[in-house]
């Protein structure tokens, strides 16, 4: 197999691996009503879940980088792939809400402390400069693929019992063997030599990320990304609660945004990203549009009637944040973040960017129990400030790396 094919394999099966193994925690974003009926949890409790996987997460991110820059990504990789399949598999079960905040815990570490930064390092190292946008978009839209066959397959499950208890534990049941079989895969294709550095990790460099603007900014981006593509989760029940969408359809739907949108927008962003030579410039132009969108919700009047509507505004929304999600990690790259220091730079900025997940479940499931359909303009209004926040913060990362290149070009620049 040539290198440019075996490359391209890799980031497919890391793809279906990540999708399948993030499927697990994150069931929430295609059958949050069926999860949450199967689980026997109230709004509050399925956030509460989600929180306590986003705290770990964000306690993991920082030490995350340090480990993946030190330890063998090969070995990193199988064992979150098979450990997270056996945490789908206990939950499958339908255990008490006690014993889901532990699995919620442990789904914090496999899937964040000893995973995240090490395949997003990977991705990296699968092409140069040039094609940063092109392998983040493959990766993502990878993920898109995978997920679409395994949502679909889920909902089958889904929808194959009559019992929502038994169709819940045969979806998870898929997720998890899917993740364990792709661990076992992926350890055997990867070699050694494409993920390990020789540079030894140092505190300095833990001291030098915190000093970087250009890291912050880069995780104020993925902050303002991650809280706005938080919110689709909760377009499933504002389309069946305020515009009387049959589950079933919102399903259905949701896959389609969750998972074929994924498939086609993150590729198509991270070609367009390296031919206009700046992702950042691309993130900037689509946070004035996902402003607009959050503004065209927050005016809509919840009515049936305008149904079609919110679905139109909704399509945009997704791809506008898958987009985001194909490119946003080749900053890294466009920022000139050392190579040595991409685990460490990639933990901290993932420490700010998903923050969200610490919170941000369990204060919307407290406005929905408290509010209702109210809480819902809430969520808009968020996702609205968030986006400005993300004007900022890209528009402030273009003018510090156009004015690193061009301070570049006058050293080198014969006097």
């Amino acid at each position: 197999m040539n290198e440019r094919l075996k490359k391209i394999l890799i980031i497919f099966l890391i793809g279906f691996g990540t999708t399948a193994m993030y499927s697990l925690p994150y069931m929430k974003s295609v059958f949050y009503d069926p999860m949450r009926e199967a689980l026997n949890l109230s709004h509050k409790q399925l956030g509460n879940t989600l929180s306590i996987y986003g705290i770990v997460a964000t306690l993991s991110y920082f030490p995350g980088g340090l480990i993946a820059d030190k330890y063998s990504a090969k070995k990193l990789v199988l064992f979150s792939l098979v450990s997270s399949g056996a945490l789908g598999i206990w939950m499958s079960m339908a255990p008490s809400y006690t014993t889901l905040c532990l699995i919620f815990f442990l789904f914090g570490i496999t899937t964040i402390l000893t995973y995240w930064a090490s395949i997003i390092k990977l991705v990296r190292m699968l092409g140069d400069s040039s094609e940063q946008g092109r392998v983040f978009g493959l990766y993502e839209g990878a993920g898109g693929a995978a997920g679409t066959v395994l949502s679909f397959l889920g909902l089958y499950f889904f929808s194959s019992f009559p019992d929502v208890v038994k169709g819940f534990k045969a979806a998870t049941v898929m997720y998890s063997v899917t993740s364990m079989i792709i661990g076992v895969i992926l350890y055997m294709v990867i070699e050694e030599r494409e993920v390990e550095s020789k540079d030894q990790v140092k505190f300095s460099s833990l001291l030098k990320a915190l000093k970087m603007p250009k890291a912050w900014l880069i995780g104020g981006i993925i902050f303002s990304t991650y809280m706005v593509f938080s919110s689709l989760t909760y377009l499933n029940p504002y389309m069946t609660e305020v515009f009387k969408m049959s589950m079933s359809l919102v399903s259905i739907t949701a896959i389609f945004r969750t998972y074929i949108i994924k498939f086609i927008a993150s590729p198509v962003a991270g070609v367009l990203a390296d031919k206009i030579g700046s992702s950042t410039r691309c993130i900037f132009v689509g946070f004035i549009l996902v402003a607009i969108t959050q503004a065209v919700f927050l005016v809509t009047p919840g009515n049936p009637s305008l149904v079609y509507v919110a679905l139109v505004n909704m399509l945009v929304m997704t791809i506008l944040m898958f987009a985001f999600r194909g490119i946003y990690f080749a900053t890294v790259d466009e920022s000139n973040i050392p190579m040595n220091m991409t685990g460490i730079v990639v933990g901290f900025v993932s420490v700010i960017g998903f923050l969200p997940d610490a919170f941000y479940y369990t204060l919307v499931g407290g406005w929905l129990d408290t509010y209702g359909n109210l809480a819902y303009k809430y969520v808009f209004s968020l996702s609205l400030a968030c986006s400005l926040l993300g004007i900022v913060s890209a528009y402030s990362l273009l003018k510090i790396v156009s004015k690193e290149k061009k301070a570049e070009i006058l050293v080198q620049s014969p006097s």
